[in-house]
């Protein structure tokens, strides 16, 4: 059931597969044995890919909330249970992950040296939908005013709201103004994350509005290396202000704020609907906003 929903959902035998973390063939094979079983064929193979027959999209419509309810009630026991939480599954954004992860859980682990935490680094789209599925138990991600809808069966808090700042190597010169007028800031040449990460959505839209683009120079996802390349190099980028304030701790870069527009994000935790937060998870929420204080607060 899971595997055909996994289909059904990503339209592809391998997104699917790699989404259970297995191969193709056993994918494939899983969904033959489930079309045996019931006498219907469930998908209509064809050189551009597969689609679910009208047998498929009731079926589909019929084990969802089969499985969600399963998940559910397999949660609901193991709360029950006497059993001491052993293990949580945490998602993080790159950018909070590269600002605030390793205090995190330093914190985390003094309180509780006994739970193992398992943390996905992801876009928060993705770490979205892997809550949602019941994968992570909850996440930490960036929400800005074009990102995506969040799915109906997350709750979604709201931690803190910080502004998009651009940042330079630091070359000593203390005359450079501290604010910086957006439409100065396209021309700049820039190293940004690729599209997929939800800020760059934002600064694109923003810059837009003055019929104009951004001066791409380097495309790097990583937050490591993007501020690396901009304390060592002649490039600037635009980040979410605790990135930015944290690594002004270690490099030599230094964080001008952005006007006229200024651009606007969120971060937020996540969580599913029917799985309320533990006591567990409950206290990793609470370090994680002593520690997003702390690193916005610290002096740029």
């Amino acid at each position: 059931m899971e595997t055909f929903l996994c289909v059904f959902e990503e339209g592809s035998m391998t997104r699917a597969a790699a989404k259970l973390n297995v191969v193709q063939p056993a994918v494939s094979t899983q969904i033959k044995k489930l079309e045996a079983a019931l006498k219907l064929e469930l998908f209509e193979r064809s050189p551009r890919g597969i689609s679910p027959t009208p047998a498929g999209r009731v079926l589909y419509r019929l084990f969802a909330p089969v499985l969600e309810n399963f998940h559910a009630a397999e949660h609901q026991a193991h709360a029950l249970s006497n059993a001491q939480i052993q293990e949580i599954t945490i998602g993080m954004n790159p950018y909070a992950g590269n600002a605030i992860m390793s205090d995190v859980l330093q914190a985390f682990r003094i309180r509780f040296p006994e739970i193992e935490v398992n943390v996905e680094e992801e876009s928060s789209n993705t770490l979205l939908r892997h809550v949602a599925d019941g994968a992570l138990d909850l996440a930490i991600v960036h929400f800005g005013r074009h990102s995506v809808g969040i799915p109906a069966t997350v709750v979604a808090v709201v931690l803190i709201e910080e502004e998009l700042v651009f940042i330079e190597r630091d070359t000593g010169d203390n005359v450079v103004p501290e604010i910086l007028r957006l439409l100065d800031v396209a021309p700049r040449a820039l190293v940004v994350p690729k599209s997929r990460f939800g800020f760059r959505h934002d600064l694109e839209h923003a810059v837009a509005q003055f019929e104009t683009s951004l001066n791409v120079k380097l495309e790097i996802n990583a937050p490591g290396p993007l501020l690396d390349l901009v304390a060592h190099g002649d490039l600037a980028a635009v980040v979410p202000e605790l990135t930015a304030r944290r690594a002004i701790q270690r490099l030599p870069i230094r964080m001008r704020r952005i006007v006229q527009p200024s651009i606007m994000r969120r971060i937020l935790y996540v969580h599913r609907k029917d799985r309320p937060l533990s006591p567990v998870l409950s206290e990793f929420v609470t370090i994680v906003k002593a520690e997003i204080s702390r690193g916005i607060s610290s002096p740029a």
